[in-house]
Order: C-alpha cells, then structure tokens, then sequence
C-alpha cells in the first residue's frame, strides 16, 4: 500500500477504518476486482424483526394487547419480535414480575410461526447496578439495558453535567452493562434527546462527536465477547446517519451485532411507518446495514414450547 498508515490508530477511529477501506480498494484494483465487488453491502430486502415495542400492562396504550401485537407484526412479516417491557427501579421488581409471568402466559395462547420473546427494557442505574437484577432475567427469553434514561431522577447523572463528561459517563454504562452476563441488546444507544429539557439540545447534539474512539472501540469489543448487541432504530439513526454508518463499520471490525426495534408503545407505531419520501427499509439500506450484521438468536436460546 503507498499510504503510511498508522495501523495502531487505524483499529481506534471510524474514519481510520474508512480511509483503511479506500486505501483496500486502490490496492486491490489491479487485480482486476471492482470496489463495489470487494465492498458493497447485499441491499436489505426487508424487515424481519423488532425486539422493542411495550404492552398496555407497561407504558404502552390501552390497544397494545399482545394477540393484536402478534398479528399485526406477522401482517408486517416479521419472523422475530420481542415484547420488552419496562423496568426503571429496584422497588418495581415484584410487580414485574407478575407482568412478565401474564405476558408469556398471553404469548402462549396465541399460535404464530413467529418467534415471539417475552423480555425487557431494563434501566441502567449506574455503572453497577441495573433495574432488572440478577434473578429476573431467568424468567425472560431476553433482556434489553437502557443505558440513557438520564432523565430520570434516580439515575447517576455526571457531574458536571458537560457533553463530554455525558459522553464518557454513558461508555462508562455501557461497559458496565457487559458485565452483568445477561444483557442481549442495548436500546436506542449513544443518542440522548430525553436530555434536551435539562441540558437544551445545543449541548446534547454535542454529545455524539465528545465520544473517545478507543473506549468506543474498546466497549464494541467487550460488546462481542459477551454476545451484546446495538440497537438500531431507523428513525433515531436517521438524525446522525453518517455516525451510525461509521459505527456499524467499526463494529463489523469486532463482531458486534446489531438489533432492530421500533420501540413501539402502540399498534400504530409497529411496523416501521414510513414517512413520506423515506422509508426506514430505506435508511437501513442508507446505513449499509445488512441482515448477517443482525442479531438473531437471544443469548438463552429460543424457549422450547410444549
């Protein structure tokens, strides 16, 4: 190769990979190849899952009723759904539990060709301590940590509460999540809107770029070790589009996975609805995001039914 490249800076930067990736394509051309042959990502034809959407028993509306979630996801042909309920505090463990034994005895009297998983979205308190705790997660097909609901009043917040110590908090959450051995997917990751009444959306959109790039990798890393994923909501990604890309670029360099969900607390809003001119197939596609860089299977398996 003709460029000198650091190789050391080149595993640590998004747009290392980048630059890493052009110079692959100018070396590979007199072989005879194309660079879209070596590079172009296979178009997603559709979507076929969604881990995150709410019932009416926990934040959804009144017509979020599982039979109907079901069979409207199968209208949309979905092959996989998750029902991730959610869990914010230590003092909502017993109740939850009594939602999740009604959501899996719901699931149950419904028949469906899908695979229907009856989970969570669990609150990250702090680096050390997540909502769900150790003994719940036996009770669920998979679990999803939420490791940005900052709004919330019991939830570590840093301080000072900058964009960059935002920033290097929630890696610090993230990498706390990966401890716990239990957690399948990460919702609405690196985004941070629930923060623009306390900090005003001037300092949250600084956020995003105040991410160190080596802890970054080193979270995606530890993310794949552990069979964590990312979620991708179309939507959300939408707004930073080229970061996402460039995350996703990074994490296929660690084998870190990704999920799709549309965190749906109504009927209405599963699916993915398009918006007029876009399409979330057309973002995910915007994204270079495939269906072999997607998580499939949570990290139990798929419960046997009798």
């Amino acid at each position: 190769m003709s460029q000198n490249l650091d190789s050391n800076k080149i595993l640590y930067t998004r747009r290392g990979f980048i630059r890493l990736s052009a110079t692959f394509v100018a070396a590979i051309s007199t072989s005879g190849l194309t660079a879209s042959t070596v590079l172009a990502a296979p178009t997603m034809q559709s979507i076929r899952q969604d881990w995150h959407m709410h019932t009416y028993r926990n934040g959804g509306k009144p017509d979020a009723i599982i039979a109907d979630i079901i069979k409207t996801n199968e209208k949309y042909g979905l092959e996989l759904m998750g029902i991730s309920e959610h869990i914010d505090r230590i003092d909502q463990r017993t109740e939850f539990e009594e939602i999740v034994k009604a959501n899996h005895r719901e699931v149950s009297e419904v028949p469906t060709k899908m695979k229907v998983m009856v989970g969570t979205e669990s609150t990250m308190i702090n680096p050390n301590l997540c909502a769900v705790g150790d003994e719940i997660p036996a009770l669920l097909d998979y679990v999803m940590v939420s490791c940005n609901h900052y709004h919330l009043n019991h939830v570590e917040n840093p301080n000072p509460g900058t964009p960059q110590a935002y920033a290097d908090h929630y890696l610090d959450m993230l990498m706390g999540a990966t401890e716990l051995g239990y957690v399948d997917t990460i919702g609405h990751p690196f985004l941070h809107h629930k923060l623009n009444k306390k900090l005003g959306q001037e300092a949250v959109l600084k956020i995003l770029p105040a991410y160190n790039e080596k802890r970054l990798a080193e979270v995606l890393k530890k993310a794949a070790q552990v069979n964590m994923a990312f979620e991708i909501n179309p939507r959300h990604a939408d707004s930073a589009l080229e970061w996402f890309r460039d995350l996703i670029q990074e994490a296929r360099l660690h084998g870190t996975k990704f999920t799709l969900g549309t965190d749906a607390h109504a009927i209405s809003s599963l699916g993915y609805p398009d918006r007029p001119g876009r399409t979330c197939l057309d973002i995910l596609n915007d994204l270079n995001l495939t269906n072999e860089d997607l998580k499939w299977k949570p990290i139990k398996g798929f419960r046997v039914v009798d």
